[in-house]
């Protein structure tokens, strides 16, 4: 009976507040991030975003993100360089259409690939990070933009999604060390951890430029409870080449009992050999 009522809970409670599927929440994430807000806190993510991927090379770069109208790849190097969206967009950026959990590429075919939010958003954040990682070549280079659930804009969130039920405010709760543990089970190294947007959420622009002091003196001291943060890590699995035992090359002769090889032998030559022939 216990069993029961706590499952009944868990359910009640993931139904109010738990993660929405994508297919409900995108357009109303979108608008949001169109938002004062929104376009406040996106402004600062595409500040360190460019710092980090500006030296970053290769072939092909991979955006995916909640929003369908943003192209936070501006700054790369990377000529090839598109993004794939659940939903049909305008944005010239999207190629096509794909869902996060079964993205239509070959594993192994990525430079570089930018998650915009989308651990935060999705159901099962695991499985899309895995999808990710299959799409990335060997020193690839995956970059991941989430919420910090510790820091000012976190704990605005968890009153938000109490009085809300706008989908913006029922994201996972991703701890950055969450984040990094699940990264080094797949087989990457973090090579740079970024953080901003230290001010609490405000609506009003005088209220934004008051408290800029707080989002300069964040950054200087690279304090931990930014609203978001920023990881880039690299691909460390190498891509291994099987080698043939030499003991594959050597070829017997009909009839003689070998005891000693002294040499090499392949088909073709034969091979210097000790043996015992019967007479």
């Amino acid at each position: 009976m216990p069993h029961r009522f706590l499952t009944s809970v868990r359910l009640q409670w993931r139904k109010r507040f738990g993660v929405l599927p994508l297919r409900e929440s995108l357009a109303p994430i979108s608008e949001w991030f169109s938002s004062p807000l929104g376009k406040l806190l996106v402004e600062r993510e595409q500040a360190l975003i460019d710092e980090q991927i500006h030296n970053l090379f290769g072939y092909h770069l991979l955006q995916l993100s909640v929003t369908k109208h943003l192209d936070l790849t501006q700054a790369s190097r990377i000529s090839h360089r598109f993004a794939l969206h659940p939903q049909a967009a305008d944005q010239p950026l999207v190629a096509g259409r794909a869902d996060y959990n079964h993205l239509p590429l070959p594993a192994n075919s990525i430079d570089l690939v930018l998650l915009h939010h989308v651990l935060d958003y999705s159901q099962s954040p695991h499985h899309v990070l895995r999808e990710a990682a299959s799409v990335l070549i060997s020193q690839g280079h995956l970059v991941v933009v989430g919420f910090n659930p510790w820091s000012i804009f976190g704990m605005w969130r968890w009153l938000a999604r109490f009085v809300s039920r706008a989908p913006q405010w029922r994201h996972q709760s991703l701890r950055l060390g969450r984040v990094l543990d699940w990264l080094a089970l797949l087989d990457f190294e973090p090579i740079a951890i970024k953080q901003g947007f230290y001010s609490p959420p405000c609506y009003q622009p005088n209220s934004i430029k008051y408290l800029q002091w707080m989002e300069r003196w964040g950054k200087r001291l690279a304090l931990p409870w930014g609203g978001f943060y920023v990881i880039v890590a690299r691909k460390d699995s190498l891509a291994l080449t099987p080698l043939k035992p030499q003991w594959q090359g050597y070829a017997g002769l009909r009839g003689w009992g070998v005891t000693k090889i002294l040499g090499r032998a392949t088909r073709g030559k034969e091979p210097q050999v000790q043996c015992n022939a019967k007479n």
